[in-house]
């Protein structure tokens, strides 16, 4: 058909760059490559026997459900993310959507007003921007900071757009952070949420991530700003589950209107989740020891094999926070840069993620994919290129870091699972130390 047109705001709008690095190297492995991939995060750990038994035993549920969720499921979901993110006021309704993004995207188009957008950030933030046509106030944050946002830069950042004809209205805030695996402890959100509360901000906070936290509990921001919080969360991360496209939304009761559009929007698009899904996740949300035993294991090994990738920027002099949350690190390898320029004509992120693919065969994702400036020479390294089952079964045998151990002979230990279990990680960590070698100028 001739004369098709695209909407003009939708003409600058790419495929997923996450997605794209992940088609790319299956089919690289479908030639016969080796790739070290660390350009996705898809947590690789089998579906939870309990999970699968109950996906098959709800295979003949053939009936819509309400556009918001099915009610048992929302009721649970409820009670569990309240308790699990630490969250004390309970005036909050639930959506259940197809996958966090889709139902951080319908928030986004239901809430008038411009984005406020800390950079780095997650891939799709911004490109669904280009979709519900709003517009972006950024907010650079650098590695001086570990990229994280605090209040006063914050608050600075709304006057000075409005002083602009800006209309901030809504900031997206996502911790443990995709792509830096930092997170924020009480006092930081407190502070950003009395700043949001005094300007009338609201805040999605996407914490997709709670449960793949290290070492600290995780708390969520609508512990101190219920009344301007909506959480965004799932199942894709601490269970693996993130084929099943089942996200929930925590909307404060006193955001009435954003939730019944949130329905709508539902109605008219998705209709609703698929029904054997939300069946079967039910178990999801209970206190259920075995399921939580096993995000604890599995949260340990992304806590084990991250410390390994964070200790391959120190062996290169790559200043980086250790990770506290999430399979990702975002270093910055400014230290090579005459050299990366001198040596093979790298001068971007975009063309140091090529140069690397293509001469180590180790996939990453430029700085570019999370809203950085072209120059920074900053990478997305993720720890997930390992297989899962082979990974639990040996950590349940013999668990690296056992109590009593100095803390050198716990590093030795998980050194060696490490390489064992994750060999595709290990490798390509190699591989980064070889290519950087030349050393720094």
């Amino acid at each position: 058909m001739s004369g098709v047109s695209i909407r003009p705001s939708l003409r600058g709008l790419k495929f997923s760059p996450t997605l794209l690095i992940n088609e790319e190297v299956a089919e690289y492995r479908r030639q016969g490559h080796t790739v070290y991939h660390m350009g996705f995060g898809e947590s690789p750990f089998p579906v939870h026997p309990a999970i699968q038994d109950g996906i098959s035993g709800y295979s003949g549920r053939n009936q819509y459900m309400p556009a918001a969720g099915m009610g048992e499921l929302r009721t649970r979901a409820r009670q569990y993310i309240l308790k699990k993110h630490s969250i004390d006021n309970d005036e909050f309704d639930v959506m259940i959507g197809p996958g966090s993004k889709e139902l951080i995207f319908d928030i986004q188009l239901a809430v008038d007003g411009d984005l406020l957008f800390p950079a780095p950030s997650w891939v799709s933030y911004i490109p669904q921007t280009l979709i519900t046509r709003d517009e972006v106030v950024r907010i650079p944050l650098g590695p001086q900071t570990s990229y994280k946002l605090d209040g006063a830069v914050l608050e600075r950042r709304i006057v000075e757009s409005r002083r602009e004809g800006r209309n901030p209205t809504k900031l997206i805030l996502n911790y443990p952070n995709n792509p830096t695996g930092m997170t924020y402890g009480p006092a930081e959100l407190e502070e950003i949420g009395a700043v949001c509360r005094r300007y009338n901000i609201l805040v999605i906070s996407d914490e997709i991530y709670a449960q793949v936290a290290f070492r600290s509990s995780h708390r969520s921001i609508a512990h101190f700003y219920p009344e301007g919080t909506i959480v965004t969360t799932g199942l894709s991360k601490h269970l693996s589950l993130g084929g099943f496209r089942l996200g929930v939304a925590l909307v404060p009761r006193r955001l009435e209107s954003v939730f019944q559009v949130l329905r709508s929007i539902a109605s008219e698009t998705f209709s609703a989740v698929s029904t054997p899904i939300q069946y079967s996740v039910l178990t999801a949300f209970e206190e259920n020891p075995a399921i939580e035993r096993y995000i604890a294991e599995c949260t340990e090994i992304h806590d084990i094999v991250t410390r390994y990738v964070w200790r391959t920027l120190q062996v290169l002099g790559v200043d980086y926070a250790e990770p506290q949350g999430g399979f990702y690190m975002y270093p910055d390898f400014d230290r090579y840069r005459h050299r990366l320029a001198d040596s093979f004509g790298v001068h971007t992120s975009d063309e140091l993620a090529r140069h690397l693919l293509r001469t180590t065969n180790v996939a990453t994702l430029p700085g570019t994919a999370f809203g950085d400036e072209p120059e920074a020479l900053r990478l997305r390294l993720s720890t997930v290129d390992f297989d899962g089952l082979t990974a639990l079964t040996r950590y349940r045998e013999d668990p690296p870091g056992a109590a009593g151990e100095t803390r050198a002979a716990c590093r030795s230990a998980e050194n060696a699972f490490v390489e064992a279990a994750c060999p595709r990680v290990a490798e390509g960590c190699q591989r980064l130390v070889n290519y950087f070698s030349g050393g720094a100028s």
